[in-house]
């Protein structure tokens, strides 16, 4: 565990903050007074999460104890999570992946999925787009797991692409300047100790027109208010930031990113996910979700 508390990252300097009720011991979530940030002051160290901390490894051992813990629920949200996978066919990010990728003109499109796990999400949105346009697309993941890494390089490789073994930061800071044209932040933003550094290199890799689809747990919903310490929004100690709609939008703001999606349903109360599409911060903001992104 890092000795020294840190800072709140929507600043990036120390502030007045308040403990929350929620971390068991020794972790300490707090809220910043400044700005409603709330954030896990005594995080791992970054390189934790290649493997003690991995994602693989902590996701397993909270299904074990949610399963133990409360297996009714558990099974319920289980029964829920794969009805809405196999009947519904709902995959949200992989369907605004979709979207977006369709409405980039001539000419390659570079694809990044930052904190891309075993690379299914790529390949859900090369598959799901019209042959003409997924052989345009040039897949490439960043992932800092060990074993992650390894097996989403096979899986793109398939598809011409790669995995770069990495954390976000350090991954995107090996692509050129103003060369991809979409980035996919699905469930990554709340695992990194620096998002707002995050977020700045994506907005230097994005080209003129790119796109960068967020999904984040939702701290503002009603779930986390109703199951309190039972969230499964709280994840610990890997999860290390918590963003409502309005927090995150100030983020991308300092980051020189405009939302151009983060409509009703993507900010609801009811949804334990968070979702927005930001743009290169040019013209108004729109948030209500009317301009297409």
């Amino acid at each position: 565990m890092n000795p020294a508390l840190r800072n709140c990252p929507l600043l990036e300097r120390a502030s007045r903050s308040q403990p929350l009720p929620y971390a068991p011991f020794p972790w300490s979530l707090r809220r910043c007074a400044d700005t409603g940030f709330v954030y896990l002051a005594n995080p791992p160290a970054q390189d934790l999460f290649r493997d003690a901390f991995a994602w693989e490894v902590t996701h397993k051992a909270e299904s074990q104890r949610r399963q133990q813990a409360e297996p009714a629920i558990h099974a319920m949200s289980e029964a829920l999570k794969t009805f809405r996978r196999r009947v519904l066919k709902r995959d949200k990010v992989a369907a605004m992946g979709r979207s977006i990728a369709c409405t980039f003109g001539a000419g390659s499109i570079r694809l990044v999925d930052v904190g891309c796990a075993e690379g299914t999400l790529i390949e859900r949105v090369v598959m799901g787009v019209p042959a003409a346009v997924a052989e345009r697309i040039e897949p490439i993941g960043i992932e800092i797991s060990n074993h992650l890494a390894a097996v989403a390089d096979r899986t793109l490789a398939g598809r011409g692409g790669r995995c770069i073994h990495a954390t976000g930061i350090e991954g995107l800071g090996m692509l050129e300047p103003a060369s991809v044209h979409l980035i996919v932040l699905s469930c990554i933003l709340e695992h990194e100790i620096d998002p707002l550094k995050l977020l700045r290199r994506c907005r230097e890799r994005l080209t003129a027109q790119g796109r960068v689809i967020v999904k984040v747990p939702n701290f503002n919903c009603v779930g986390r208010l109703l199951r309190g310490r039972k969230w499964c929004g709280f994840r610990w100690p890997d999860h290390v930031n918590y963003f409502t709609a309005t927090t995150l939008a100030s983020m991308a703001s300092s980051a020189g990113f405009e939302v151009v999606r983060m409509g009703l349903f993507d900010r609801s109360p009811l949804s334990d996910s968070l979702y927005a599409v930001l743009g290169g911060a040019v013209g108004r903001s729109v948030r209500g979700g009317k301009r297409a992104a």
